[in-house]
């Protein structure tokens, strides 16, 4: 897709109510250079009170690992990096990256990136502003992503969560997602991905 028709692709809408009633018209469309700015600033800071804790024992002829879902003693707010792709790049070579949008306020957005040669989709970043979530915003984003993967054929999309987002890989997985593996040492404090995938359909 060249970036005249990502510019031009039609606005996706859905309705939400605020506590006075009020209706507000959410749009989920592409971003323009402008909305990028806004969506890089964007604070994926969450809070869990659970966590994934991996178990691996390894022997002649065997390996085995497990994942246990564990219960912390008090909740834990994990900050996250900011951005630091170049998205004006992933923009222009026509990446999959849509913005929910109310007014002149971006609620949050979403990047896929593509692997031609496995023909699947990576989502790469999947925020919504704290204050927005749990509304229906990451869901609608989502939805339209994998629209996007269907158009161009894609055999899956694709996600890596830190074991420490219990709340992003309990979203993934309400959402037709699957756990198909997990990586190591990827980040620079040794994080553990779980990763998750599931057809785009």
């Amino acid at each position: 897709m060249s970036c005249a028709e990502a510019r031009a692709s039609p606005q996706r809408s859905l309705i939400s109510h605020s506590p006075t009633t009020e209706v507000a018209v959410i749009y989920i469309r592409r971003p323009t250079l402008h909305d990028l700015n806004e969506c890089a600033k964007l604070d994926a800071t969450f809070t869990t009170n659970k966590v994934w804790q991996m178990n691996l024992q390894a022997d002649s002829g065997r390996i085995q690992v497990q994942f246990h879902l564990v219960h912390l003693p008090r909740p834990m707010t994990v900050p996250v990096p900011p951005e630091a792709r170049d998205m004006t790049k992933a923009w222009q070579r026509g990446d999959g990256i849509y913005a929910a949008r109310r007014g002149n306020m971006i609620l949050g957005y979403i990047h896929i990136e593509v692997n031609h040669e496995t023909k699947t989709g990576h989502i790469r970043r999947h925020v919504v502003a704290p204050e927005f979530r749990q509304q229906g915003v990451g869901v609608a984003l989502l939805e339209r992503a994998v629209e996007w993967g269907r158009e161009r054929k894609l055999q899956g999309i694709e996600v890596a969560l830190s074991t420490k987002n219990h709340p992003a890989i309990e979203f993934y997985l309400a959402h037709g997602f699957v756990f198909t593996g997990f990586s190591e040492h990827l980040w620079g404090n040794q994080e553990i991905l779980m990763h998750f995938s599931r057809v785009a359909r």
